[in-house]
């Protein structure tokens, strides 16, 4: 019932991969959230995955902070597909996230439409030469 809501901050609740895709059918809904925060919450590749389907009605976004959730590669990866739409994007957090050179290059290819980005906190993530490559392509 919360369609309006523009900001919503959970950090450090651990809700794990299950409260990730349990909020996600509540988040797809909330088309107007400009502000989502979700760090240290362990959410994994699964919670990722399932996250980046309620992204996706989130186009308006502006800041999206998911550090410190071990979302890995395939938690990247899906989540890209849902960045490449948030043109309005400013802040991107996901620091702490091991996702390595696969991720840094999933998400160079979203990072390309963000236009507006001013902020993108990517450390602790082991992306190595190859994903530091495919980022400064992007940026």
């Amino acid at each position: 019932n919360m369609v309006n809501m523009t900001e919503l901050n959970l950090i450090d609740n651990g809700i794990g991969p299950e409260g990730a895709i349990a909020l996600v059918e509540a988040l797809g809904k909330m088309v107007n959230m400009a502000v989502l925060v979700l760090g240290e919450n362990a959410i994994g590749p699964e919670g990722a995955v399932a996250l980046a389907w309620a992204l996706g009605h989130m186009v308006d976004m502006t800041e999206l902070y998911l550090g410190e959730n071990g979302i890995g590669p395939k938690g990247a990866g899906a989540l890209a597909g849902a960045l490449v739409n948030m043109v309005k994007m400013t802040e991107l957090c996901l620091g702490d996230n091991n996702i390595g050179p696969e991720g840094a290059g999933a998400l160079a290819g979203a990072l390309g439409n963000m236009v507006n980005m001013t902020k993108l906190d990517l450390d602790g993530n082991a992306i190595g030469l190859e994903g530091a490559g495919a980022l400064a392509g992007a940026l």
